[in-house]
């Protein structure tokens, strides 16, 4: 019985000894630490010694860029793998924009065989010497007939083919009185009007324009000096 008692007093002094001795040493229990957020847990990139920069916001049919500066990416914990996007700019090229938006390419009817398309057109003009030389006369095939302008500068003249058409060519044939300085031009509505040919030193005579497979409804030509103190006379203005 004396013995048992005796062990019973060591191991409690055993224990009362230790728990002295880890007082003493300050141990206890570690304080409760709370983690950083990751950046995947709360949906923002953790930068430390970045920046993130949005240039513009990204709006339908609008450019716009965004950049992540390096310092941004490594700060984050980017692994190899994601270090290949450092500095990395996404932007939408404004010139893929303006052709996203581009109008379709214009088409004319072709004409294969060549016909003059100016018979079947309508001419008007911006003035004539008087009731026998109308701007009619200068489309209808025949070539003792003309058509002659007011006795000052500038006049016109200018066909309606009623339908786009792809052109070969435009041919003058100029009577006596000619254009010395003159245009041939096309346009699609009759109001913005493209030169196919200029001239500054016109001869008269017959005259061929190559109108380079344009596409138009109106052909006229612009004369802004004449030969002689008469107008402006055309025997004939073919189109093909």
């Amino acid at each position: 019985m004396f013995a048992v008692v005796v062990v019973l007093l060591a191991g409690a002094g055993v224990g009362w000894a230790y728990r002295r001795g880890l007082e003493k040493e300050g141990s206890g229990p570690a304080p409760l630490r709370v983690a950083d957020p990751v950046a995947s847990e709360v949906g923002f990139p953790a930068v430390t010694g970045g920046s993130v920069e949005v240039v513009a916001p990204v709006t339908e049919g609008v450019a716009a860029s965004v950049s992540v500066a390096p310092s941004a990416v490594a700060s984050a914990g980017a692994g190899p793998s994601a270090g290949a996007a450092t500095g990395v700019t996404a932007s939408a090229s404004a010139s893929a924009v303006a052709s996203a938006a581009s109008s379709p390419a214009v088409v004319g009817k072709p004409n294969p065989k060549g016909a003059n398309l100016a018979l079947a057109g309508a001419a008007t003009a911006s003035a004539v010497e008087g009731d026998p030389w109308l701007p009619a006369k200068a489309i209808d095939g025949d070539i003792t007939t003309r058509w002659s302008s007011g006795f000052a500068d500038p006049q016109w003249i200018t066909v309606d083919l009623k339908e786009r058409w792809q052109l070969s060519q435009v041919t003058l044939e100029w009577e006596h009185a000619y254009g010395v300085s003159y245009r041939v031009e096309t346009s699609l509505d009759g109001k913005k009007w493209t030169a196919i040919y200029s001239t500054k030193a016109g001869k008269g005579g017959s005259v061929t324009v190559d109108a380079k497979a344009s596409v138009a409804r109106y052909v006229r030509m612009y004369g802004t000096e004449r030969n002689s103190s008469y107008g402006y006379s055309l025997l004939e203005l073919e189109v093909r």
